[in-house]
């Protein structure tokens, strides 16, 4: 029985990495292409041709997986868990430290923050006390709270957004403290340890996000925690006391997330679909993922809950729901171009129904269509009208799910454009889109740009505490400087991520890590939103990066020895095998 769920899981291991590659070749072949002539005819012959390359990566990928499966069975000593000789409270204190102060120049050099992305629109809300949930209200509202301190206790506004900005950086770093307390806890090597808190401390994006007042970094922190949290679940505790502990932290961190972030809630519906069916069909420890589920499903509704009620508390209304067809817009205007008697492109075949024109036309007024670019919906997106889609939902499917039928090549181009940055490693778009729509400085990839005259206006000023810092880092910031550095650019760029964490679900699946791929699906969640977006930004794929060192080290230091029901009783060993150990937490090496 052993040996034939083992072969199983090596089966369905090499059938997510033959996938992995075969996606991975096919998304570089077909960014190369679009990046170089702008469009992909899908010729009978091109179709062939890309879909044989990419079938023989997914091969080459799997010859590679078993090679390095067989030099890492070779003979040989394995090594033992680190030694824990420091408190795991200890490690947390002096982890959170370390970033706190590695980060504090880049807060003095942009001090009070940096006021980029989201933060002009918000305080204008503040400023006019009128509030849509096209950002989140529970981050507005944040703001606002700071903005009054400052006004009211600390003399000046901009004091008030300082010290915003200092207690975000110290959740931020805090939430990775904790990543690192949990591998040190957990018994992981020494060498891990520092690697990981090096690049707490000086992955240079955490740098510029940290002190950036937008709801990704918050939502960020939250992020990591609820990943980190998740994880303790999964490992169980046979000690009341220790396993509602757990629990309790889930579910706050997933309301944080929820609160921080419109579309976290999709995320966790993800997770609650995936614990549910483990619930349903596990031969083993239904109970223990059946009280999971209920956690998360209370997390869910809290979360919403309390949306609500600050909807109601601050009498906000619902946005526009357009963000939610950035993909549908760019696919039904890229259509029109190509077909729709538009005569701006030479290949315009005007072969578009009249109806299917109407429909579009009435969807994207002022012939909003003649402004897409392939990489952003926004310039299209400006001028849609969502009454369409709202209360002619059936017209619109029609004529969506037609065009889809009529013109798959044209919705695939659409969708791969937009994503460029997200699925093409040598994409480079993502760095430059926003420079290119506004070419103020600080418009890059990281996005440090100020709106002075609008700040100002609302007591907040720029008030450096370290110029020359501030110039350099603005100069590596707009210069888009970390596409220049050889192989280290893949660390930065938002287009391998994606593949890294697929590469890690097939690997756990082929060790038989089946609990560790349930965090997987959170982070998948949220992908996916990212994929059905606007566009590729730093701000939006932080969360992903920000949390993958933990996961890596996380799933693969993991025991399936350490499973536990909610009983604590061992789903993999009996139960006295695990005495001395119901916490949890390895024993210490003599």
């Amino acid at each position: 029985m052993m040996e034939k769920r083992k072969l199983s899981a090596c089966l369905i291991s090499y059938v997510l990495f033959f996938l992995t590659g075969s996606l991975f070749l096919f998304c570089c072949l077909t960014g190369s292409e679009l990046a170089e002539r702008g469009n992909i005819v899908w010729t009978g012959g091109y179709t062939a041709g890309v879909l044989a390359l990419s079938l023989a990566g997914g091969a080459m990928l799997c010859v590679a997986v078993r090679l390095s499966a067989l030099w890492k069975e070779r003979p040989g000593k394995r090594t033992g868990k680190s030694q824990q000789k420091i408190s795991p409270w200890k490690v947390f204190a002096g982890s959170a430290l370390l970033t706190t102060l590695t980060w504090l120049p880049t807060y003095l050099a942009y001090y009070p923050a940096i006021c980029s992305y989201d933060m002009p629109v918000q305080t204008g809300q503040i400023a006019e006390h009128y509030y849509i949930d096209h950002h989140p209200i529970a981050h507005t509202f944040l703001l606002k709270c700071f903005m009054e301190l400052g006004d009211g206790v600390l003399g000046s506004v901009t004091a008030g957004v300082g010290v915003f900005a200092f207690l975000q950086l110290v959740f931020l770093a805090a939430a990775f403290a904790y990543g690192v307390f949990l591998l040190y806890r957990n018994g992981v090597r020494r060498l891990w340890l520092i690697l990981v808190q090096l690049w707490c401390m000086f992955y240079p994006f955490h740098w510029y996000m940290g002190v950036s007042i937008t709801k990704d970094t918050i939502f960020t922190g939250f992020f990591v925690l609820q990943i980190l949290c998740l994880y303790e679940l999964l490992r169980g505790s046979g000690v009341p006391e220790h396993r509602v502990r757990k629990e309790m932290a889930f579910l706050l961190t997933t309301v944080g997330m929820i609160l921080f972030r419109n579309n976290g809630k999709y995320a966790v519906l993800v997770l609650l679909v995936i614990l549910f069916l483990t619930f349903l069909f596990g031969k083993k420890s239904r109970r223990y993922f059946g009280r999971m589920f209920l956690w998360a499903l209370g997390a869910f509704l809290l979360g919403n809950l309390m949306l609500s009620a600050i909807f109601r508390l601050s009498g906000a209304e619902q946005g526009d729901k357009r963000e939610m067809l950035s993909l549908p817009i760019q696919q039904l205007a890229r259509t029109m171009l190509y077909h729709g008697g538009v005569g701006i492109l030479p290949e315009d075949d005007n072969t578009m129904d009249e109806a299917d024109k109407a429909l579009i036309n009435d969807f994207i007024l002022n012939e909003g269509y003649k402004s897409y670019d392939p990489r952003i919906s926004d310039p299209v997106k400006r001028n849609t009208n969502t009454y369409v889609v709202r209360y002619r939902a059936k017209d619109f499917l029609t004529t969506y799910l037609g065009l889809f039928v009529k013109y798959p090549g044209d919705y695939l181009n659409a969708a791969l454009a937009v994503d460029a940055g997200y699925l093409y490693p040598e994409d480079e778009s993502h760095a430059v889109i926003n420079v290119e729509e506004d070419d103020r400085v600080g418009r890059g990839y990281v996005q440090t740009y100020w709106e002075e005259d609008t700040m100002n206006a609302r007591g907040i000023y720029k008030e450096s505490k370290w110029d020359w810092l501030l110039n350099q880092l603005e100069q590596w910031a707009d210069e888009n400087a970390y596409l220049k550095l050889p192989v280290l650019k893949y660390l930065f760029v938002p287009g391998v991520w994606l593949w890294f964490y697929l590469l890690l679900l097939a690997w756990f699946v082929r060790n038989e890590r089946y609990r560790q791929c349930i965090p997987l699906a959170l982070i998948g969640g949220y992908f996916v939103t990212l994929l059905l977006g606007p566009t590729v930004q730093l701000r939006y794929i932080y969360p992903v990066m920000s949390v993958f060192p933990f996961v890596l080290i996380q799933g693969n230091k993991y025991d399936r020895t350490e499973e536990t029901d909610f009983e604590g009783q061992s789903s993999g060993t009996p139960k006295n095998s695990r005495e001395g150990q119901s916490s949890g937490i390895p024993e210490k090496q003599s």
